[in-house]
């Protein structure tokens, strides 16, 4: 089982390292985590190239039509089985994802 964490964001940068390592960080799971930013000028894409080495996160820094539309730009690209909404602005405690997949 695959979870796909779906993250739409724009000028959060200040969140997004957080945010994406909590996903990174979850242990036994498989898990992808795929970024759509709106094309943000802040620190946003500095700290998604400085984690690009992980293959599980994916991420594109593009104009687009708000949070609905890079989401479902964000959805066109997932793989996994369960798809999960993470604001940038929001985090994962450790273990939490390995729960959910305990308790499906």
């Amino acid at each position: 089982m695959r979870f796909a964490i779906l993250t739409p964001s724009y000028g959060y940068g200040r969140f997004m390292a957080d945010g994406v390592q909590s996903v990174l960080m979850q242990a036994r799971v498989d898990v992808e985590q795929v970024v759509m930013d709106g094309g943000s000028n802040d620190e946003t894409v500095p700290h998604l190239e400085s984690l690009s080495g992980d293959p599980r996160l994916l991420w594109t820094s593009e104009a687009d039509e708000g949070q609905s539309h890079a989401l479902t730009k964000a959805f066109s690209r997932a793989t996994g089985d369960w798809i999960v909404w993470q604001n940038a602005d929001e985090f994962y405690l450790p273990g939490v994802l390995a729960r959910v997949a305990a308790a499906i």
